[in-house]
């Protein structure tokens, strides 16, 4: 249990602890209600039996089955009200602190992990975590309390009713648990090792569905996903099967106690009215059998909470604060600038480069050399190691409002299998068709969208599979254009077209964000006679830097790799 000392326990455990004290007391007081409830109903129906001669002697027995009956649903109510409400308070912070953690370190993360496994690690750990409050922690503090308070009235009356409650509690809240966990926490590693993989190749195959859409190998994906589950079926079985037999062992140790107390109470209540109380005394344990039932399951399950625990502390420490200044201006400053991945793999080292709000620069350089690197630095996806990267004075990664200033096009824009008017308005929730239909005449996409049967409301393949890569490229402009950025970054933007379509591509673009900031990423010349200002990168800095005229004329280099991208 050292796990619950993490930094991802141990605080959010202390926080809100009137809520927890309350949501457990709540709990216990729920169990007792139970069994009073039936303890009551037992005396009254006992009495009943034997034909009182006066109805006021069961009066308050009903009475307290009335009660009893009434509190118990309603203090469940109460308990699952409070216990539900202080985890989704705790899950939210958990959950903030989470993404303020992963966001500062997304692009860094992404090249040490699989996007499936990213994923799996903000869906499944996190849930893992709610999981060790609701369905281990409370349960085992529940149980532990109404143990304690039965062992003090048990010691009241008998010591023999002491000492046999003592070891079959010992039995349900010890042994089976333990048992437990040490005959099926392989099993459920292991489990817990297919589910992972299986989570991360789907997602991993999801987001890659284009390639399958694309490629016509839907099937193949289907089938390789059955195959893989199966696999996890299996094991679930046997799981499962374990679980039947260990819930019946535990029935029948209940059993047990059920006859242990009617023994007691046969031999201890004799004479008077007290015979009336065997049967309050056998039924009233009854539902508290409920107590240790899930016991055994929860604590099976913390070596699972604790992979997730451990995989939470395991992520790179970086500061958690919001993004809380807004940047005011386009101009772009980069002052002795390193970054790297690792210290192993410095990409720029001392780099400086400034750009004028409204200045079109083309960003060159080999594969490798970190220019999609850069737009992300920009972007604020990445921090640098040291130096600065300011927009409009303002740190990218301290700033509130960079989707509203800085857009970017990729090699292979996405579209979501949802209607066309969804995929557009995505970046601006506030457009209307009008505003819509003018960007896409700004793209010279009007006309194949009102030639769709259904117009904008045409639902759009996985991927966008039905459009040309000239269209989807097309389409994500309008996107540009619709939320009116002030920066927009072309990373590779039109990589594996046909030249002739990338020329009008680029020339569309181009005379549509005149008046905006672009940093054009390129691997080739071709546009780049169009920008105002071209550097190379290499050797972790900027080796070129000028007009494309001047460099053309002055600059062998440049000259050399023009004639090169060109085929001279």
């Amino acid at each position: 249990m050292k796990f619950l000392k993490s930094e991802w326990i141990r605080p959010f455990f202390q926080k809100y602890r009137f809520g927890q004290v309350l949501a457990i007391f709540l709990g216990l007081l729920t169990m007792l209600f139970a069994g009073l409830l039936m303890f009551s109903s037992g005396y009254v129906i006992s009495r009943s039996a034997t034909l009182p001669e006066n109805i006021l002697i069961i009066y308050v027995p009903t009475l307290m089955v009335r009660v009893f009956g009434i509190g118990r649903p309603l203090l469940r109510y109460i308990e699952r009200l409070t216990s539900h409400n202080w985890i989704f308070r705790v899950t939210s912070l958990l959950r903030k602190k989470l993404y303020l953690r992963l966001e500062k370190q997304a692009i860094e993360l992404a090249n040490r992990h699989k996007l499936g496994e990213l994923l799996g690690l903000l869906n499944e750990d996190i849930a893992n975590l709610q999981d060790l409050y609701l369905r281990t922690l409370f349960p085992v503090f529940i149980a532990g309390s109404l143990i304690i308070s039965l062992l003090i009235v048990a010691g009241v009356f008998s010591i023999q009713l002491l000492i046999g409650l003592s070891v079959v509690f010992a039995i349900l809240y010890f042994v089976f648990p333990y048992v437990s966990v040490k005959l099926t926490a392989s099993k459920d590693e292991k489990l817990k090792i297919y589910r992972n993989e299986l989570y991360a190749k789907l997602t991993d195959n999801i987001l890659g569905l284009s390639d399958w859409v694309l490629s016509g190998r839907e099937n193949d994906f289907l089938e390789i996903y059955k195959s893989e589950e199966k696999s996890v079926r299996t094991e679930q079985k046997e799981l499962f099967s374990f679980s039947r037999k260990r819930s019946l062992l535990m029935q029948l140790v209940y059993g047990v106690l059920v006859i242990f107390l009617m023994i007691w109470a046969a031999s201890h209540l004799k004479s008077g009215d007290q015979p009336n109380y065997i049967a309050a005394v056998v039924l009233g344990v009854f539902p508290l059998f409920d107590a240790f039932s899930t016991l055994s399951s929860a604590w099976v399950e913390t070596n699972r909470y604790k992979d997730s625990v451990n995989r939470l502390d395991a992520l790179p420490e970086g500061a958690e604060e919001l993004r809380n200044q807004e940047i005011s201006s386009s101009d772009i400053e980069i002052k002795n600038m390193t970054f790297g991945y690792a210290a192993e793999m410095t990409i720029f080292e001392k780099l400086n480069l400034s750009i004028k709000a409204g200045e079109h620069l083309a960003v060159l350089g080999r594969s490798g050399v970190g220019k999609s690197t850069l737009a992300s630095l920009i972007r604020g996806d990445l921090s640098a190691s040291s130096g600065d990267i300011l927009i409009g004075g303002v740190a990218p990664s301290q700033a509130s409002n960079v989707e509203k200033r800085i857009g970017i096009i990729q090699q292979d824009p996405y579209l979501f299998n949802t209607t066309l008017r969804n995929n557009l308005s995505i970046a601006n929730l506030e457009a209307s068709d009008e505003d819509i239909f003018k960007a896409l005449d700004a793209v010279g996409l009007t006309t194949m969208i009102q030639q769709l049967p259904k117009g904008l409301d045409t639902m759009v393949n996985e991927a966008g599979s039905q459009f040309s890569g000239g269209e989807r490229h097309r389409l994500a402009l309008s996107r540009i254009l619709l939320s009116d950025v002030d920066i927009v970054i072309l990373d590779e933007a039109t990589l594996g077209l046909d030249p002739i379509t990338e020329n009008r591509l680029l020339k569309t673009s181009f005379d549509l964000l005149k008046d905006k900031t672009i940093v054009f990423i390129t691997h080739h010349l071709l546009g780049v006679s169009e920008m105002d200002r071209v550097i190379f990168i290499e050797d972790k800095g900027i080796k070129i830097d000028g007009k494309p005229s001047d460099l053309l004329q002055n600059n062998s280099e440049f000259a050399r790799l023009y004639a090169l991208d060109k085929g001279f």
